[in-house]
């Protein structure tokens, strides 16, 4: 992926346009703001609607769903919450590889990803115009920081930048993935009251959506003049987010409900609905409140025990937990797990995401952590993803608008390539020798690691692969070059050999067309065989930034562009 700010002026005064996308399972959001006005930022609230209103529907967020009708295309609140068949939602599950569980599977996540982008930058450009007007917008450039899970693979973060060029944002600018966590962090960071925080407190995010949940730890290494921060630990998540809870409700009331006389799909997209926008967020067995917990079904009979009153069902508090129970722990478990891989005094678990401004997950989560913990919901805990992304282009866009510093993070994984080397008993598996006949020698399968798992990696010290090709002269010029990049997230200490737990993570290709035969004679040499072969040295130049890599090829001393990168 390429740097998406490579060309910005770090100083520079011209006026940029940043937007934050939270691109989400359930619902997305948009903020914005002006480099030269960076503190004003500005949260897309008002949505186009399926009422005869001009004024549309008022939200922080929209739904991430889209259908197809035979009038054109809806998304969003154009939908209307009666017709549930048709729609197509939770396909962004799609892009990693899980279910989108999606009614109509003709449509692929990456086609619903993009249609879905098209429809929200169109809407995006249109409430910039009316905010800016015409001739500003046009001759205003835009930077784009669409947010991902952390914990999505490369290929993931690949398909949702594909999805999002197809889509047409970088018609008007750049696009440059940013971690959901991260974004969630720098917003909730730099909103905390500073005459509260020291030198090495340490903090796990937890960014709780609809999807996924996503977990970081931080460690404070300077306060001023800029709060600059540290991954204390390798960051974790899991898919254990809030459609989970819907998809058990979504069950529990088919069970409950499904054979009575008048349930139908209009009652349960109700039925759903309440449940989202009301007693997911409200839920907690402590509150004396039952009412909160019934559900509008007009037109079922009173059934006392079905708990059926007068068009309204009511979920009992067992019913109720038994029904968040099972993804709350899953949740618990995973900031446990944080904590416990971070070597620091962890002083607060921040909340932030939808299912992050949950009473229960909350209360559970407090109870189950010492009590030196505090557990914390930041105001704005929903959109905190979105804001925070512009915070971060901000930084990017002019280094002295950095909001908050993340100064290193730490590598999720092992990263590294495989190399032929000449076998040494006292450091390889004398099992895995065999005889080269081209260099005269016993060899090894051996992986050079260039980054290892929790190791720090800072953006402004890329790392530095490096490599020798040798391709014979009998042969002709060579034409390219394709290097694996190898990575391991499971082994705790990096193998020194090939095994189960590695696997290719991208595949870098270069053009060496591109080098002279002047160069190229230069390179002649003979090999071990006495064959004459061109000995290609050289070196991959890789930056890892908050949810993307750039990779720059360098051979025989001269920088090449970005190389291509296909991820597997």
């Amino acid at each position: 992926m390429e740097n998406a700010f490579a060309g910005m002026s770090l100083s520079g005064p011209q006026r940029k346009l940043i937007v934050g996308i939270d691109f989400g399972t359930t619902y997305s959001g948009i903020a914005w703001a002006e480099t030269r006005r960076p503190d004003q930022q500005t949260i897309i609230h008002v949505w186009p609607s399926n009422l005869e209103t001009s004024e549309g529907k008022t939200m922080d967020k929209v739904p991430t769903e889209i259908r197809y009708t035979p009038q054109g295309m809806e998304w969003g609140f154009q939908i209307p919450s009666i017709q549930s068949v048709e729609r197509h939602k939770w396909f962004k599950l799609g892009l990693a590889g899980r279910p989108a569980f999606s009614p109509d599977q003709q449509n692929s996540p990456e086609s619903l990803t993009t249609d879905y982008l098209a429809a929200l930058h169109s809407h995006l450009m249109y409430t910039l115009e009316q905010k800016l007007g015409a001739s500003i917008l046009r001759t205003t450039p835009i930077e784009y920081c669409l947010t991902v899970p952390a914990i999505w693979s490369e290929k993931a973060k690949e398909k949702t930048l594909e999805a999002a060029t197809r889509a047409g944002l970088n018609e008007r600018g750049n696009t440059l993935l940013v971690s959901e966590p991260e974004a969630a962090a720098i917003y909730t960071l730099h909103g905390l009251d500073p005459h509260g925080l020291k030198i090495d407190d340490s903090f796990v995010l937890c960014d709780a959506g609809g999807g996924t949940v996503d977990l970081i730890s931080y460690t404070i290494t300077q306060l001023r003049p800029v709060l600059n921060v540290i991954e204390a630990a390798p960051g974790t998540g899991g898919l254990c987010g809030s459609t989970f809870l819907n998809r058990g409700f979504a069950e529990f009331l088919t069970e409950k409900l499904g054979r009575e006389d008048g349930w139908d799909s209009e009652l349960e997209a109700e039925a759903m609905e309440r449940f989202d926008l009301v007693i997911k967020k409200q839920y907690s067995p402590s509150t004396s409140n039952q009412d909160r917990y019934t559900i509008p079904v007009p037109g079922i009979a009173n059934n006392e025990q079905l708990g059926i009153r007068r068009g309204r069902l009511l979920v009992t508090p067992a019913e109720m937990q038994q029904i968040f129970e099972p993804v709350v722990s899953e949740v618990i478990n995973l900031v446990h797990g944080q904590i416990e891989s971070s070597d620091r005094e962890i002083r607060a678990v921040l909340l932030v995401g939808g299912f992050g401004e949950n009473s229960y997950l909350k209360e559970r989560l407090r109870a189950s952590l010492d009590r030196s913990i505090k557990v914390m919901q930041p105001p704005n805990a929903w959109t905190a993803v979105a804001r925070g992304a512009v915070m971060m282009g901000l930084g990017r866009a002019q280094a002295e608008l950095a909001a908050v510093g993340v100064i290193s993070r730490s590598a999720r994984k092992h990263y590294g390539i495989k190399l032929q080397v000449e076998f040494n008993r006292k450091k390889h598996d004398g099992g895995l020798k065999y005889w080269s006949n081209e260099y005269r020698r016993y060899e090894v399968a051996e992986m050079n690691w260039f980054i290892k798992r929790g190791d720090p990696v800072e953006e402004d010290n890329p790392q530095q692969i490096y490599f020798e090709e040798y391709y014979p002269v009998s042969q002709g010029n060579p034409k390219s070059l394709s290097i694996n990049v190898q990575c391991d997230e499971i082994s705790a200490a990096a193998p020194i050999h090939p095994n189960k737990n590695v696997r290719t993570l991208v595949t870098l290709t270069g053009n060496l067309q591109t080098i002279s035969s002047k160069d190229l004679a230069r390179t002649k040499t003979r090999r071990a065989d006495n064959e004459w072969c061109y000995r290609i040295l050289g070196y991959v130049e890789a930056t890892y930034q908050s949810a993307s890599t750039q990779y720059i090829l360098v051979l025989l001393e001269r920088r090449y562009d970005t190389v291509t990168a296909e991820y597997v």
